[in-house]
């Protein structure tokens, strides 16, 4: 599963610098990155729900399933001024995705015979019919939550007790839809749910990585300081970030790890968590 996009370096680092240290071979940046997202787990894994963290940015297609807070990038075939569409026809041009009202051959953006979308590239993420279960959230009788992607039912007043208790809560089931584009927003919502902390050490790390393949010894001061603060034991960069979040110093805003019922889990020195 990749997390990132290409596009999402242009943040952080210039196109023509990301494709020399790359060297022009897209099948590099990936690679590095997979290798960067597994480090960066093994740092969250204890605290948090990685499998929720790291999940795939794919390509909507309106053939797939969704589950909710599944995250795309939206796009459709370029125009070509050879074609003649048929009406509900989708096309990109100059940056924005149109659907067509007509049978046309004329471009988009010069007609009445196409309707504008959204922007090319749009991120959206599958809208989620119901909150989230919460640890802290204090549940009364009827009240429905999910948890996993399945939508859960209070049965018994609760707080702190998982959804996949029957004694508190019955279960109904999983969530998911097909066939329906994003701009549709009863399913869909506009917008980036990644945890843009992630995004942006994630992407720190791989380029530090990818300047470290090119030659270990002469790495950009700017790399090592986003790295690791320039040293190992100067607690800076994304490396002590995540030592910090895996300790309970600092919290992220993405899905923490439960423990089983029962069962005890503490994370570092600061925290410990116990459901019954």
């Amino acid at each position: 599963m990749r997390l990132l996009r290409d596009k999402d370096y242009l943040r952080q680092i210039q196109e023509e610098n990301l494709n020399q240290i790359i060297e022009n071979d897209p099948t590099l940046l990936p690679d590095v990155e997979a290798s960067s997202q597994l480090e960066m787990r093994s740092y969250l894994d204890i605290r948090y729900d990685c499998d929720k963290v790291f999940t795939n940015t794919g390509t909507f297609s309106i053939t797939n399933t969704y589950y909710a807070n599944n995250l795309v990038e939206y796009t459709e075939p370029i125009w070509d001024q050879t074609i003649t569409y048929t009406v509900d026809s989708r096309v990109s041009w100059n940056g924005i995705i149109y659907v067509g009202t007509a049978s046309t051959g004329v471009e988009p953006g010069t007609t009445s015979d196409w309707v504008y979308i959204t922007e090319d590239l749009s991120l959206y993420y599958a809208t989620t019919p119901y909150q989230n279960w919460d640890y802290y959230t204090q549940y009364n009788v009827g009240d429905i939550a999910m948890y996993n992607n399945i939508t859960y039912t209070c049965i018994v007043p609760v707080i702190n007790i998982l959804p996949t208790d029957s004694n508190f809560w019955t279960g109904s089931t999983t969530y998911s839809f097909t066939g329906i584009y994003p701009e549709y927003t009863t399913y869909w919502t506009k917008g980036d749910n990644r945890n843009s902390q992630v995004v942006m050490y994630l992407i720190d790390m791989t380029l530090y990585h990818l300047h470290s393949r090119i030659n270990p010894r002469n790495i950009p001061e700017l790399r090592l300081i986003r790295y690791d603060g320039n040293g190992p034991h100067q607690g800076g960069g994304a490396i002590g970030f995540l030592k910090r979040a895996s300790q309970g110093d600092v919290r992220l805003n993405i899905a923490e790890r439960m423990p089983d019922t029962g069962i005890s889990i503490t994370w570092g020195n600061n925290e410990n968590r116990n459901i019954y």
